[in-house]
């Protein structure tokens, strides 16, 4: 029931979700070699309220959930990072750390390359947005450009938010065309809909967890399946 690249809900007998399936016949080798969220942002939970509002320095609590969501971001790195780095083949980690930046053209720094930077003290590569291109939800390799040298490096890319993945594997593309050798991702909040039945279902089969707490960082495809008891077959 877990995708094997998002970890999000699949249907029973598929490896993989309609989105990240259709990511891999867009893009292929060029996608991140491993994927783990923080976090499942269960809409109307809590993760997914802080989301939304750590954005905006002007939202009521606004802070609060930035500082929630670093607390989460330091925590899984700690953690589970080495798990994460050695399903993405990386021999000792990342060497640099990117930050998906936001598709509405956003003017200054994106608040989450703060909460990276308070995390991790690794170069930061700079993406940009490629202002011809129009992004829509898949994986597009013209959408970023990336500045400065990657080649033969192994990098980390932080995303908020993954509804389809296509801004964070855009990202993952941008940097392999780029020359770099592995590329990991880490989302702070993988989105679920529990009013999607699919969704319910793969809730439900997470012990009912509906507040988005769930942590489940760094989780291989084959641990995700045998912890459900549901041995999937890739189709």
């Amino acid at each position: 029931m877990f995708c094997r690249t998002c970890r999000g809900p699949v249907g029973a007998g598929y490896a993989r979700c309609y989105q990240c399936g259709l990511a891999l016949s867009q893009a292929g080798g060029l996608l991140a070699d491993a994927v783990a969220p923080v976090g499942f942002a269960v809409r109307g939970g809590p993760l997914a309220g802080d989301l939304i509002r750590y954005k905006s320095a002007s939202a009521e609590g606004a802070p609060e959930a930035a500082a929630r969501l670093r607390a989460r971001l330091a925590r899984f790195l700690r953690d589970d990072g080495g798990a994460l780095w050695r399903e993405a083949g990386m021999s000792t980690g990342p060497s640099a750390v990117a930050v998906v930046p936001s598709g509405q053209g956003r003017s200054g720094p994106h608040p989450l390359s703060g909460i990276v930077r308070s995390c991790l003290d690794l170069p930061v590569v700079a993406l940009s947005l490629v202002p011809e291109v129009i992004h829509s939800r898949g994986v597009d390799v013209d959408w970023l450009r990336v500045t400065g040298s990657v080649a033969g490096a192994d990098l980390l890319v932080v995303d908020d938010t993954w509804v389809s993945g296509g801004s964070a594997q855009s990202a993952a593309a941008a940097l392999k065309l780029a020359g770099a050798r592995r590329v990991a991702i880490v989302v702070l909040g993988r989105h679920i809909n529990p009013a999607d039945p699919l969704s319910a279902r793969f809730l439900d089969a997470l012990g009912g967890q509906k507040t988005g707490e769930k942590f489940l960082p760094g989780l291989s495809p084959r641990a995700a399946r045998l912890r459900l008891g549901d041995e999937q077959q890739d189709r």
